[in-house]
């Protein structure tokens, strides 16, 4: 959503559910109101949030991350944040449509 990248939103729906991710969650997602998601998952989001509009994450926001994962945990995060973050762009870039 922060990139405006709905070819990845809409490619990505099936998991979310898959994973039990209610219509609730997914809406919020798109408005930023992420009070439905558990502390952890709210971590993890500010933290992909930081990565994505400013890419150095604040001290705040990763240790508010770091407390809910463990270094490996991080690194896959960080990982796949990182990997999104250049595939959306690539995507948008192309003018990719998702239908």
């Amino acid at each position: 959503m922060l990139n405006a990248a709905e070819y990845e939103f809409q490619a990505h729906l099936p998991f979310a559910r898959a994973e039990r991710v209610s219509e609730a969650q997914v809406e919020a997602l798109r408005t930023g109101e992420l009070g439905l998601f558990e502390e952890r998952e709210r971590a993890a989001l500010a933290y992909a949030e930081a990565m994505t509009r400013t890419i150095r994450v604040p001290d705040d926001v990763f240790a508010a991350v770091r407390r809910h994962f463990a270094e490996r945990e991080m690194v896959e995060l960080t990982a796949t944040v990182g990997a999104y973050n250049l595939v959306s762009r690539f995507l948008e870039a192309l003018q990719v449509d998702h239908e």
